[in-house]
């Protein structure tokens, strides 16, 4: 008799008042991945000028990796649509090649104006010379959630949530592995894009090799708003 489940659409609902608190679980493996920017932006209309959302924030991160593992998998299947898709994954034989960099932060409630949820980062990793050559087989992601002051939700291995397994991480794969050689930089960048009905991640690296953009337009991969 407190509580009343209504079943529908929250960027559609009418609210018969606005709220104090808006809290979600819309979160995926790299923060935004589940469309929880678009659905968030769309129900902050129920909350009052001074209302708080939980979770107030988010970053996503990413990490070079070797996994041959990971790559013979996704090669298995034999066509570009796989190599252009990202995988949420526990990882077991992984090696990251640098230390995780921040890719996009979303906060909540969103005030600006007009809203635009695009983003894109230029990242560039930092290999020393006395590392070995490896090849990059793709990037991991991960994601650090602020729910409320200082408190935390993160599957980013610096400040993982202990005894968290609600979330694993992403893996965004390369079409073929690249070799980078002692103390050669990584290069890559990525996009995150938003159309009238779906939004999707574009990713590359440009050095030390240059790869094709994966993921044009979402043709391979992409979530339905």
């Amino acid at each position: 008799d407190v509580v009343t489940v209504v079943h529908t659409d929250m960027r559609a609902w009418d609210a018969p008042e606005k709220a104090d608190i808006l809290v979600s679980e819309l979160l995926g493996s790299f923060g935004d991945n589940e469309l929880s920017p678009e659905c968030l932006d769309g129900a902050q209309r129920f909350l009052k000028d001074d209302g708080i959302s939980i979770p107030q924030s988010y970053t996503s991160f990413l990490a070079p990796i070797t996994s041959h593992k990971l790559y013979n998998d996704v090669k298995a299947y034999n066509d570009l649509q796989h190599f252009e898709t990202p995988y949420v994954v526990k990882f077991h034989k992984i090696h990251a090649l640098a230390e995780t960099q921040q890719v996009f932060t979303f906060t909540h409630p969103n005030r600006s104006e007009p809203i635009d949820n695009n983003r894109y980062k230029r990242i560039v990793f930092e290999r020393s010379s006395d590392q070995p050559a490896a090849a990059i087989h793709g990037l991991a992601g991960y994601f650090d959630s602020v729910l409320y002051g200082d408190v935390h939700l993160s599957t980013h291995p610096p400040t993982h949530t202990p005894n968290m397994f609600s979330w694993f991480p992403i893996f965004f794969p390369f079409r073929k592995p690249v070799l980078v050689p002692p103390g050669a930089k990584i290069e890559i960048h990525v996009w995150r894009c938003v159309a009238a009905h779906k939004v999707w991640y574009e990713w590359t690296i440009c050095s030390p090799e240059v790869l094709p953009v994966h993921n044009v337009n979402g043709r391979s991969y992409y979530v339905g708003l």
